[in-house]
């Protein structure tokens, strides 16, 4: 009889979480998850990538990850990742 042991879940980051991406060794912001990818955005800002969640761990504080939700840019769950803030809407009395 064999006991099979079940592989651990894979890490969950919260929004707005710095991560290591342990495939390119880059630590990233985590942004989302999309059709099963994680979804990164260098804490710099720049273009994100994706990588898959077994391949996502928390950030270690001593290579710059603050291995938590970042208070310089709280995410905003009603705003869709990754999009411009929309232009203001003018009033309907202006003209």
């Amino acid at each position: 009889m064999s006991i099979r042991k079940r592989a651990a879940a894979a890490y969950r980051p919260r929004v707005g979480e710095s991560v290591l991406d342990t495939r390119t060794g880059r630590t990233g912001i985590y942004m989302d998850t999309i059709g099963g990818e994680h979804y990164l955005r260098p804490p710099e800002g720049g273009c994100e990538w994706t990588a898959r969640p077994e391949h996502v761990t928390p950030a270690d504080p001593a290579d710059g990850g603050s291995g938590g939700a970042t208070d310089a840019e709280p995410a905003d769950p009603t705003r869709p990742a990754g999009r411009a803030d929309p232009a203001p809407a003018t009033p309907a009395h202006a003209a």
